[in-house]
């Protein structure tokens, strides 16, 4: 097997977070990717890939797992979520694997959409892009700040382009590294309910 997606999205699906994903953030993104690309992009999404009833501790480690690069949604909710934690802990163990003299790839592109300031130091080569001033769960299509999302979401995709370009060579034993977390996690923290990521 090897790479099936372009991105993984991670992100804390809590309060009208989920709505700001899947309202402006994901089809924007989308877009510019494509864009950017010049192809049609393969993100892993969990509104779109995950169904209800899917074993979705599988599905979410296996979409990890096949997966180039992360972006994910920082906020203080999602640093307090164990799901979210352990999928950025996934994607930093694979950058660390892969770093060379020249630093780390990137591997992991950061949107901070809410307050998140107070990060861990283990973090600050992260790239990132401040996006907490258009972040509204209630944007108004066509307003100025959907406009300003819209800019701010497009230099992003660009920079996940030149990202892509950098990825290491898929290797085959990353989906049981990533699935045998995630089933360790579950076992420990089920939740039983669709959706996952983040509980």
């Amino acid at each position: 097997m090897a790479y099936q997606y372009d991105v993984f999205l991670s992100y804390r699906r809590s309060n009208d977070w989920p709505r700001f994903v899947e309202k402006h953030f994901f089809p924007k993104f989308k877009h510019w990717l494509d864009a950017a690309l010049g192809r049609t992009s393969e993100i892993f999404f969990d509104v779109h890939d995950i169904e209800t009833g899917d074993a979705w501790p599988y599905k979410l480690a296996n979409g990890l797992a096949h997966s180039k690069t992360m972006v994910c949604l920082w906020s203080r909710e999602y640093f307090s979520s164990k799901w979210c934690a352990l999928e950025l802990t996934q994607m930093l163990a694979r950058r660390k694997s892969f770093e060379g003299s020249s630093g780390p790839l990137p591997l992991i592109l950061a949107v901070v959409i809410h307050d998140s300031e107070n990060l861990d130091h283990s973090l600050a080569d992260i790239q990132r892009f401040t996006l907490q001033d258009y972040s509204n769960p209630w944007i108004a299509e066509g307003s100025p700040t959907a406009e300003r999302l819209s800019v701010e979401i497009e230099r992003l995709a660009r920079d996940v382009a030149d990202a892509l370009a950098q990825v290491p060579a898929y290797d085959a034993a990353w989906p049981g590294l990533v699935t045998a977390e995630f089933m360790r996690l579950f076992d420990t923290n089920p939740i039983q309910d669709f959706p996952p990521s983040l509980g």
